[in-house]
């Protein structure tokens, strides 16, 4: 390699290395070694140091572009720097290398660097594609490899990649520590995490909280959010599930999005000191302030108002001044004399990323290292070290200070950057800005509160409780809590009137006492009762998942009453399994009792949880959460679905979750752990069931035949199955090593023992003490041997020296880092689930989807036939008997001159006029409580006050709706009439109908009765542009003193002889103007509505000539 002096520029080799021929490759290498092995390590009696930088130039990683253009000159500042401070004890060549960022090309390049150039440490790449491939060779070579802004959460796994240095500025790990520490310090165990899936690198900082929350001992939840597509409801709705389970929020979302979620929950009353919400955020202090909840939507105030109860924790960024002097000298170096104004704008001039953050990762993290590598160096050779020891290298570093551009950095044990804290809240709510309250010192993992400046607690009462007075359910307080001030009260009173009253009062308060605690009790004894009619059966071919389709619908030996084999129902719109609880008398004990009550507060990701039961009447039934994907017997042991090591690693990693879980609470053990009661959740995680509740489970497995009962002891401990015990943890370890070995035949236990012994036979071998012990034949492929000898080690015949669940969980965390290197679980598991499903599921999701697309149009069609209530009494099979009302008001109208009209045009052209017109009419009608009952040619027939009555509202709504139509069709102009206006004629009346369904094929909603007719009379006998109505509808809408009407007069109606009718002119409003319409046909550029701001006129209130 040639390589030049410190005051050259440094070479630029242009990747990959596919552009060189294969022959000229290898004679290229064989040369380089020959030489690499005749030059020497000395250089003017000065060590050398080979350094090398391998970057892409334009990468994009995570929002945030690396300028390889200021990159360069950035590097020949470094080396300046680094030959003034380091020259004259070691000789440093240095070679800078743009590539692509993939695996092979990183690969490629390192290897050819290695082998020919003997490089002593790589610095970059700062995409995670690179860093990942360089960090394994890197650790064969042993040799460092230090990275400005390697993905800390795969390099971060030191037994893995012992060789790597990051100086990563925005460490979500980091954020994590914080969030816990202040969780510990503020005593909150209950926690909720809402996190956008629809951001992906929001969703990669959730999965950092997602690992730290399962190994710790909080309780607390997942809650997904789905930035894209949630409306305020959506948001409601996750607030109040939050609420049954925590007070204590974190929030992993966009600035706008935690917005709407605060202003949401202030309309909830969520925001009054109850409730804290934890932003992680990787804003600047500068960049938090009242523009987080500013918008001037209109809801400013219940934003500002709500963001007193949020609490920000921020990376903690150096002042912008600190960079001047680099900053300077790079815009010299870039642009000649031009202003560090010029480099600022460059840098930006794609709006990918912040001033500030380029500087802290291209400068602090490029000059740093190479300053930091080089001190180390010097250090390690004066002392006799060598520089190819990577892991030593990575020790000097490691635990110590160094001094960087913008001040001192800490270098951690792990090898990472230690990065510190800012806790940052509302301090002055009035105006709405916020403030860093406090400092969290990484180093020395503390916080440092500012003085003078305290977190403003909504409500003043210091932070949220943990867990609230009257509990998440308001289950531990009454109405007699709330008057307990009261009541004291009128004890002194009592007190002070005799001791007669004394003795009374506190007799009587006592006696209340008990029978509030008393009740209290029985509400939380009774909070699994379900009342049966709550729950709602569905049809198991509607509810079958799609994946279980493709698996063994059912074991062969598996009954009708197990946990993977039970109806499927609807209970508060939610899918549960109901297991059904016969065999005689069942009575609820006291023992029931205590066993509900034990796992009442069980919560956690993969245990199934317990909703309810029916325990009284002749049906009694245990209900359980749904798990769509069957059970894990039933996965496993279908050849046909190819599983990888990863996805059963992680399966039996659910399951020893679940099982810790458990040995940490009252119920100490699960006691009937087997792979059929382990079921698949819709996103393929594992949750246990059959925990708890011995009484029941033990009344569900005698309902089941004796082969049956006989085979769930094929997972049983020898030393129960001699003495019939319940079971133990030691016990479960035992059934865990089962399952193992299930997973790594893939078929049940015992099956190749099953060809020539019964079960009965099985478990007599398993219960003799026989040596070796009679178990399951199992042979492990090469990639899970590790856990096959974990799992003899768990089958032990002796309890005692069967492996604890945390040895086991560490042994598949180990089995698991060894092949999961394309990146997070989820995503690994997601790939190779998509790959591996059927065909069939797809068209099973099809035609379901077709099918309820077909039935949602089919009731849509009967909904727009019929009104809404027939129509649903109609789709349950139900008879829509004749119905007579009272009181009702019909609408008719129709065009003048119509038959005229249709003359001269032709049949399209009239049905496009009527669609228009009718069409506008229809979106006007929605406003009101009207029922269209039909159209004929230009007839247009409307009805209020049924199916549905509404009191007399029915005339309001139809003379608001005849105004209404009457104004819209003023400015109607069809061209089919040459903009030629319409003109409308409209008569209206109130009376008795009666009402039904005729007919079964194209069923009608028809009115039947002489108000139809007389409707009809009002409209024929009217004029154009006017509304004529009868004296009932005259004096309904009389009554509500806001219509405008004048007196036609008497005239004569055909078939009902002389009537009094009225014209309807129209409303006030409430300004209180009148929108009276002139009667008269509009002219051109006209409108026909004209407006009067007088007092009304006596035609308002009595009929005139």
């Amino acid at each position: 390699m040639s390589t030049l002096s410190m005051s050259m520029k440094f070479p630029v080799i242009q990747g990959p290395l596919a552009s060189n021929t294969a022959a000229s490759s290898v004679v290229c290498f064989l040369l380089f070694l020959l030489l690499s092995s005749a030059s020497g390590s000395q250089q003017d009696g000065r060590p050398v140091v080979n350094l090398v930088t391998m970057e892409s130039s334009g990468v994009q990683d995570g929002g945030m572009t690396y300028h390889v253009r200021f990159l360069k000159p950035l590097l020949d500042i470094a080396l300046e720097d680094a030959h003034d401070r380091f020259g004259k004890y070691l000789d440093i060549q240095f070679k800078h290398i743009e590539t692509l960022c993939g695996p092979s090309e990183i690969g490629a390049l390192a290897a050819k660097e290695y082998y020919t150039e003997k490089v002593d440490v790589f610095f970059g790449p700062v995409c995670d594609d690179g860093v990942i491939p360089l960090g394994y060779m890197a650790r064969a070579w042993n040799i460092p490899v230090i990275s400005p802004r390697g993905n800390t959460r795969i390099v971060r796994n030191t037994t893995v990649f012992p060789n790597i240095i990051s100086l990563h500025p925005y460490d979500k790990y980091e954020l994590v520590r914080f969030t816990a520490f202040l969780l510990e310090l503020y005593s909150w165990s209950h926690i909720t995490i809402f996190v956008d899936k629809d951001n992906r690198q929001l969703e990669t900082t959730g999965n950092s909280y997602y690992g730290y929350f399962q190994t710790s001992d909080l309780f607390w939840s997942y809650i997904p959010i789905y930035s894209k597509t949630f409306t305020r409801k959506d948001y409601d709705t996750k607030l109040k599930e939050a609420s049954l389970t925590s007070r204590v929020f974190v929030l992993i979302m966009e600035t706008n999005d935690v917005r709407e979620l605060i202003v949401r929950a202030n309309k909830l009353k969520m925001t009054t000191g109850e409730y804290v919400y934890i932003v992680p955020e990787f804003l600047g202090l500068a960049r938090i302030s009242s523009d987080v909840w500013r918008r001037r939507d209109g809801n400013d105030r219940e934003a500002r108002q709500g963001f007193r109860s949020v609490l920000y924790i921020n990376i903690m960024s150096p002042p912008l001044s600190v960079y001047e002097p680099i900053l300077e000298r790079l815009s010299h170096r870039v642009f000649g004399n031009t202003s560090r104004k010029y480099l600022t704008a460059m840098i930006n001039e794609d709006d990918t990323a912040s001033a500030e953050e380029v500087q802290q990762t291209i400068l602090t993290g490029y000059y740093n290292a190479i300053m930091m590598y080089l001190q180390v160096a010097n250090e390690t050779l004066a002392e006799g070290g060598h520089l190819r020891d990577g892991v030593g290298i990575v020790r000097a570093i490691s635990n110590r200070t160094f001094q960087g551009i913008a001040g001192p950095f800490h270098i951690n044990h792990d090898g990472h950057k230690d990065t510190d804290m800012a806790l940052v809240d509302m301090t002055d709510p009035w105006n709405g800005t916020f403030e860093r309250v406090g400092t969290y010192i990484a180093q020395e993992g503390k916080l440092n509160l500012n003085p003078g400046v305290a977190i403003s607690w909504p409500g003043g009462y210091g932070p949220a409780p943990d867990i609230p007075q009257c509990g998440f359910k308001d289950t531990l307080c009454t109405e007699y809590d709330q008057d307990e001030d009261l009541d004291s009260t009128n004890l002194a009173i009592g007190l002070s009137t005799t001791m007669a009253f004394v003795i009374v009062g506190v007799i009587l308060g006592v006696s209340i006492l008990l029978r509030y605690k008393a009740a209290q009790r029985r509400r939380q004894l009774s909070w699994w009762k379900i009342d049966f009619d709550d729950l709602q059966p569905m049809k198991r071919n509607l509810t079958k998942s799609t994946f279980s389709s493709v698996l063994r619908q059912s074991n062969t030996n598996a009954t009708e009453t197990s946990l993977s084999a039970c109806t499927v129902c609807m209970y508060k719109g939610n899918l549960v399994r109901q297991h059904s609880i016969t065999g005689g008398q069942f009575q609820v004990t006291a023992k029931i009792l205590r066993e509900f009550e034990e796992i009442r507060d069980l919560n956690h990701p993969n245990l199934l949880r317990v909703v309810g039961a029916v325990l009284d009447g002749d049906k009694k039934v245990l209900v359980t959460e749904h798990c769509p994907k069957g059970s894990l017997q039933e996965l496993i042991s279908d050849n046909s679905f190819p599983l990888d090591t990863i996805f059963l690693i992680s399966v039996l990693s659910d399951v020893v979750k679940a099982l810790t879980y458990i040995h940490k609470r009252s119920i100490r053990y699960h006691g009937r752990l087997t792979s059929e009661v382990c079921l698949i959740d819709s996103r393929f995680s594992v949750k246990v069931g059959g925990y708890g509740l011995n009484s029941i489970f033990d009344r569900i497995q005698q309902q089941s035949k004796e082969d049956g009962r006989e085979r769930d002891k094929l997972w049983m401990a020898p030393e129960h199955l001699r003495t019939d015990g319940k079971g133990s943890q030691e016990g479960d370890i035992y059934s865990l090593a089962i399952i193992m070995s299930e997973v790594i035949s893939r078929d049940e236990p015992y099956s190749s023992d099953k060809e020539y012994l019964t079960t009965k036979e099985v478990l007599n071998k398993v219960r003799a003490c026989e040596d070796p012990p009679f178990r399951p034949a199992v042979t492990a492929p090469p990639e899970l041997v590790q856990l096959e000898t974990v799992m003899k080690q768990s089958w032990d015949e002796d309890p005692d020296n069967r492996p604890t669940l945390y040895r086991v969980a560490g042994i598949l965390h180990n089995i698991m880092s060894k092949y999961n290197k394309a990146g997070s679980l989820v995503d690994n598991l997601l790939q190779r689930l998509e790959k591996y499903s059927s065909n069939l599921e797809k068209i099973v999701d099809e035609k379901v989807d077709e099918l309820r697309q077909e039935k949602h149009k089919s009731e849509e069609l009967l909904r727009q036939m019929l009104p809404p209530t027939v129509a649903d009494r109609l789709k349950a099979g139900m008879a829509v008997e004749p119905e007579l009302y009272e009181c009702v008001t019909i609408y008719f109208s129709d065009i003048i001159g119509f038959t005229e009209m249709c003359s001269e045009l032709k049949p399209v052209q009239i049905v496009n006029l009527l669609n228009d017109l009718y069409s506008t009419f229809d979106s006007i009608i929605g406003n009101y409580d009207v029922y269209k009952v039909e159209t004929i040619g230009d007839g247009y027939m409307v009805v209020s006050g049924l199916p549905t009555r509404n009191g007399n509202e029915h005339a309001v709504n139809i003379a608001r709706m005849s105004l209404a139509l009457l104004s819209v069709i003023s400015n109607f102009t069809p061209i089919e009439t040459n903009d030629e206006r319409l003109m409308l004629r409209i008569g209206i009346h109130s009376g008795p109908v009666c009402a039904g369904v005729v007919g079964l094929k194209m069923p009608r909603y028809c009115l039947f009765g002489d108000t139809v007719n007389t409707a009809s009379r009002m409209e024929t006998n009217g004029m154009e542009w006017k509304i004529h109505m009868s004296g009932s509808t005259a004096e309904i809408l009389k009554t509500f003193g806001t219509f405008v009407m004048k007196r036609r007069g008497e005239i004569e109606i055909k078939g009902k002889g002389s009537m009094e009718t009225y014209w309807l002119l129209g409303e006030k409003e409430a300004n209180p103007e009148i929108v009276v319409w002139t009667g008269s046909q509009p002219q051109p550029g006209l409108t026909p509505i004209t407006t009067i701001t007088t007092a009304p006129t006596k035609e308002t209130s009595a009929p005139g000539p």
